[in-house]
């Protein structure tokens, strides 16, 4: 990072020098000797970054220079501050006392520095350092996490490893009845989790396991955060489950009877004891189920495998050279005779790494120089001591990148290994600290753009993601993370808390984490109670806080030197201090106004303020931060204002969140100059009365957008009519390219706007949502926009056509890209097309319908998954009838919900073989009373089936004994539901849920077979549990809550002997009976393992006072942020402009 920081250096030094502010401050002459020193520094400093590999002294060489650099930064930068406060009149502010006390400090200090800096440009002589060619910018002309997702685009030499595999886990592990595991063994880099994917995604594996779960260990086996990735996998949600004994409850229920394949991707646990406690977890699929392991280390696979480890060997030099060319040469670059040459002779170096000449011959793809060729190949690094070939390889490819990438990549040890990084905020993050600049015309998030760009072209970064919205997410592979560890060793650190070694008095880059789960959702214990074992840094640049403050923060926030800062503290007095900040991060907080001393930070260029629900202003002095380039605001629901006058900021980039103000100040015209970018959401535009107000946004000329959102709030003493609203709406058109994603809220006009009906205009479009918008009476001819991927319309009372424009059936189609449509609260929706004959929607997958009581559709074959909520019969007759009849081939519904259909009294006749359908869920549809057989027969893919709140639910019928596959019932509050005497039959059903039931419903639940879940609520009358209950041998959890009347529990409920957890709530009776060791039930539940967690009751503990005041205040606070989130009138709107760039 020296080059970088010496390079800003000389430069600020030489506008020392030329704005005359050196002499004015009394250090001309030395600030011109600094600037030849360090320059005569920086043009060894290639040279030497590589020997302080195999030099030490060279090491702390560079260490010193790196200390003092960063001090004169601060110097220098302290000064363009005061300078600036204090105004450009130097002849009348010359005298003043205060800046003759200023200039004698800078002064003192300049000295100091200046004397240590002479001192290293003297001893760089003794290192015998060659002067290299000093990079100058050009002109302007721009731990780790794996998923079981295929990365490569061609896997080379790895077919008869993946044959293999393949082969024991269909034929060997096919006809095992134990949990199978095998192991694929080999050293870093050599491919291990890459040919497990493609192991995973095999055709044949695919239809041979029922369920399939990645999960990337990477490291020691946690069986906490092993059982939580596999519900989190699985359901595609974190379960927020606060025991191990939860956890297991969970997966037990996930992998129950299938034939399962399970990846432990990147293992390195050699304690057997653990190993052998999760495997006990995991032991219930059925027949052919088994686990894949990757790892390094052969105990691990002598701890873990049950068959013969496969042991990775290296690629042969063929397969290594045909992945360096793929990087080196691509598919149309000339495949030079004489490059080739020196290639073949470094793909053997690789020695059989894939890692390695991946990495080494993407360094290579941007150059044809047959010297820089030879150069790596003749490097010193291949024969340095104690250090392997792949890594020697890694640093090759470090030090042929140019000067200017080098620092942006070796920061990225800032963050641990895995972590999930985004390209944005790591740009913005690059910029704070100095690594990237203007170039030219080129913005610095241009040039940061391209920097990144970069470094992911050479294969630095890998696992790159993006949404519907452009947002980038990427990770590093542990061995590259490792090459930046090696670079800026003890420079740059991530911290876990529970390590309690101390932080290296040298950090100037540091991130704080909290490793470890958290299984608990209040918390008695202070969150703040950890100390950090940190007293001072010389000059802390980077502090990332990703878990709650410590008790020591003001450590960390007393340094003065800090360019980046990222915490969810509520305490920000000592902001004020940090001057020289140009990052600045606030989350969950729960701050009521920013802070004042936030406008003393004249250098910020970020400011971004999430979750902090209670923030409802800004300070008047906000316009104070001249150079802040992105503001970036997500939900923040109590924000009542934009800041006052925020159109004074000129630098300004990115705004997410725009709030219109009546008053001076705060109205569109703030807009107007502002050349902004990514996403704008401006909210309260009922404070906007006319078209010219509108108009002074400017939004046609901000050609960088490609998210915008528009709101009208409903305010009553709004004096904004519909006609008015219309006029506004047309005043705020849009750039014509570039737009992507784009909504309406609250809009009370009739008609939509020209612009709006321009599909040239709009043909970018990816999302829409209109919500809210009330009076509208026609929509715009959004099925002629190609690119349109999801649709979202609410609250539209007039509407009968989702586009009622004209098309010519025999050569147009509609909707042609859409795959997500959400129609909510639309009572006179007809039909998606006024016209006939048209072919549309064909790549349709999601369909939500909510209260459209008059919409009928037509074939739809490719939805996956309809929710239909509220309306008449007819809805579910034309969708079943065009879709799912039996006359209809290729029907793919996986999930059918439906509910609030008042009318309906059983599902339609015309409902043909779901034979695809896995999830059904019927809620308060009080007219059904049961399920046909003819239904229940097609359902024969079927495995989760709830029924809620149906009020007039009497059966499931005899044709339950179809449901073959069925693993999960849940019936919630159906008081005339009984069971078929058939459920016996049900002989997958593994887990069975009752809540407030006809008691007569407990008489059906005898007999179930594989019965491993049992939860039963709020049975008030009964008294006795029926003495089946203790031939359910299979029975794993047991909850019996609500029960007022229960005495005791059957005489034969020891022979539950499979039973692990048993829960017993609101059972006063029962629950005395069952007091460890002096009840009268306690012989009968005794046995059950792993107590006294396993047995839980409602007993209460006794609390201090202290607790259940912070236990009551913690309760009270969550409940009144739900509540407010909820009252908030535009926040189901911001719920849908955060989740739609989601890919569905």
């Amino acid at each position: 990072m020296a080059d970088a920081l010496l390079g800003i250096l000389i430069q600020n030094l030489g506008s020392f020098v030329q704005e005359e502010l050196a002499t004015y401050l009394g250090v001309g002459e030395l600030t011109q000797s600094l600037s030849r020193k360090l320059t005569l520094i920086r043009a060894v400093l290639k040279d030497a970054e590589k020997k302080q590999i195999t030099n030490d002294a060279v090491k702390e060489w560079l260490q010193q220079l790196r200390d003092a650099a960063y001090v004169l930064d601060d110097i220098l930068d302290e000064c363009s501050i005061t300078l600036k406060a204090h105004g450009n009149n130097k002849r009348i502010t010359r005298f003043h006392p205060m800046k003759i006390l200023v200039r004698r400090n800078i002064g003192k200090r300049m000295k100091e520095i200046a004397k240590e800096i002479d001192d290293i440009a003297e001893e760089r002589m003794k290192f015998g350092l060659h002067v290299g060619v000093i990079e100058r910018q050009p002109e302007d002309e721009g731990r780790r996490q794996t998923t079981s997702v295929i990365t490569e685009s061609k896997v080379y030499g790895r077919d008869k490893d993946k044959e293999h595999i393949v082969e024991f886990l269909l034929r060997h592990a096919g006809d095992s009845e134990e949990l199978s595991v095998y192991s694929i063994v080999g050293h870093g880099g050599y491919g291990k989790t890459t040919l497990a994917q493609t192991v995973f995604n095999d055709e044949r594996v695919k239809t041979h396991f029922d369920l399939k779960i990645w999960v990337c260990v990477s490291g020691d086996i946690n069986a906490m955060k092993v059982l939580e990735s596999i519900i989190e996998n699985t359901i595609g949600k974190n379960p927020h489950l606060s025991s191990l004994e939860s956890m297991q409850q969970k997966v037990q229920e996930i992998l129950q009877k299938n034939r399962y394949l399970l990846v432990l991707d990147d293992v390195w646990t050699e304690d057997k004891e653990k190993w052998n406690k999760l495997k006990s977890l995991l032991l219930n699929g059925k027949k052919g189920a088994s686990i894949l392991i990757t790892t390094r280390l052969d105990i691990v696979a002598s701890i873990m495998g049950t068959s013969d480890a496969h042991h990775l060997a290296s690629l042969s030099d063929d397969d290594i050279w045909s992945l360096f060319k793929q990087q080196a040469f691509g598919e149309n670059r000339e495949e030079r005779a004489e490059l080739v040459a020196i290639g073949k002779k470094l793909v053997r170096k690789c020695v059989g790494s894939p890692l390695a000449a991946k990495v080494l011959g993407s360094s290579l793809c941007c150059t044809s120089n047959e010297h820089q060729w030879i150069s790596v190949l003749e490097s010193e690094f291949w024969n340095l001591p104690e250090v392997d070939s792949i890594m020697s390889a890694l640093r090759i490819s470090y030090f042929n990148l140019k000067l200017s990438l080098r620092p942006c990549f070796a920061f990225c040890a800032v963050f641990p290994k895995g972590f999930e990084m985004v390209k944005e905020n790591l740009i913005h993050l690059w910029m704070a600290n100095g690594l990237v600049t203007s170039r030219g015309n080129l913005q610095m998030e241009h040039v940061g753009d391209e920097v990144w760009n970069q470094l992911w072209q050479r294969s630095f970064f890998q696992e790159v993601k993006s949404d519907l919205a452009g947002n980038i997410t990427f990770r590093m592979h542990d061995f590259i993370h490792d090459l930046a560890q090696s670079i800026m060793e003890k420079e740059c650190i991530s911290y876990d808390v529970s390590d309690s070694t101390n932080v290296s008095i040298g950090v100037h880059h540091l991130s704080i984490f909290d490793k470890k789960p958290n299984i608990g959702f209040f918390f008695l214990k202070s969150k703040y109670d950890h100390i950090i074992p940190f007293q001072k840094v010389d000059s802390l640049r980077t502090f990332l806080e990703y878990k709650p403050p410590s008790k020591n923060l003001d450590v960390f926030l007393s340094s003065t030197s800090l360019r980046v800062l990222l915490t969810r503290s509520n305490e920000l007095s000592l902001l004020k201090s940090l001057v020289h900040l140009r990052y600045l991060e606030i989350y969950d907080s729960n701050i009521t106004t920013l802070p004042g001393s936030v406008c003393r930070l004249q250098k910020l260029q970020t400011l971004k303020l999430e979750r902090c629900h209670l923030l409802s202003s800004f300070p008047k002095q906000f316009t104070k931060l001249k150079d802040l380039r992105h503001l970036m605001i997500k939900n923040c629901h109590s924000l009542i204002s934009a800041p006052f006058r925020i159109g004074q900021l000129t630098s300004l980039k990115t705004l997410t969140i725009f709030i219109v103000g009546s008053k001076t100040g705060y109205g569109l015209a703030q807009l107007h100059n502002l050349q902004l970018g990514g996403k704008l959401h401006i909210k309260c535009l009922e404070n906007v009365s006319n078209e010219e107000d509108a108009r002074e946004t400017n939004l046609i000329s901000k050609k960088d957008l490609d998210r915008l959102y528009l709101s009208w709030g409903n305010d009553t003493n709004s004096q904004v009519g519909s006609v008015d609203a219309e006029r506004v709406l047309e005043a705020l058109e849009p750039h014509s390219s570039g737009l992507k994603h784009f909504g309406v809220n609250g809009y009370g006009g009739t008609i939509f706007p020209s612009w709006m009906k321009n599909t040239s205009i709009l043909k970018g479009l990816v999302s829409i949502i209109l919500y809210n918008c009330k009076n509208c009476r026609h929509l715009p001819p959004f099925g002629k926009l190609p690119c349109l991927t999801i649709l979202y319309l609410s609250g539209m009372r007039y509407i009968k056509y989702i586009d009622d424009d004209l098309y010519e059936p025999e050569t147009e189609k509609a909707f042609t890209s859409l795959k997500k449509l959400s129609l909510h609260d639309l009572p006179n929706l007809e039909r998606v097309l006024e016209v006939d004959g048209v072919e549309m929607l064909p790549q349709l997958l999601n369909l939500d319908i909510t209260n459209v009581p008059k919409l009928t559709l037509t074939s739809l074959l490719s939805v996956e998954s309809l929710s239909a909520s509220g309306g008449n019969e007819e809805l579910l007759k034309s969708f079943f009838y065009n879709n799912c009849s039996e006359d209809v081939a290729g029907n793919n519904l996986k999930s059918l919900s439906i509910s609030k259909f008042a009318n309906l009294k059983e599902l339609p006749v015309e409902l043909g073989p779901l034979t695809a359908l896995e999830s059904l869920s019927i809620e308060r549809c009080n007219e059904m009373e049961s399920f046909s057989e003819h239904l229940l027969k097609g359902l024969s893919s079927l495995r989760n089936m709830s029924v809620f709140s149906c009020s007039g639910f009497k059966s499931l019928s005899d044709g339950m004994r179809h449901l073959t596959c069925l693993e999960t019932l849940h019936i919630y509050y159906c008081p005339q539901l009984v069971f078929p005497h058939n459920m016996n039959s049900l002989a997958s059903l593994r887990q069975l849920l009752l809540v407030e039931c006809n008691e007569s419903i407990l008489d059906g639940i005898e007999g179930i077979p594989s019965l491993q879940k049992l939860r039963l609520f709020n049975f008030p009358s009964i008294k006795s549990l029926p003495d089946w209950l203790g031939a359910m041998t299979s029975l794993q959890v047991l909850a019996i809550c609500d029960f007022p009347e229960l005495s005791s529990l059957p005489d034969n409920f020891q022979q539950l002997q499979n039973l692990q957890t048993l829960t017993i709530s609101g059972c006063p009776i029962l629950e005395k009976r069952c007091k460890r060791g002096i009840g009268e039930d306690w012989h009968k539940i005794a046995h059950i393992p792993i107590s006294p967690s396993s047995v839980e009751t409602t007993t209460p503990t006794k609390s201090t006072i202290c607790e259940n005041i912070i236990t009551t205040w913690r309760i009270a606070k969550a409940t009144w942020k739900i509540l407010w989130n909820y009252n908030m009138q535009s926040s189901g709107f911001e719920e849908m402009i955060d989740s739609i760039t989601q890919v569905p």
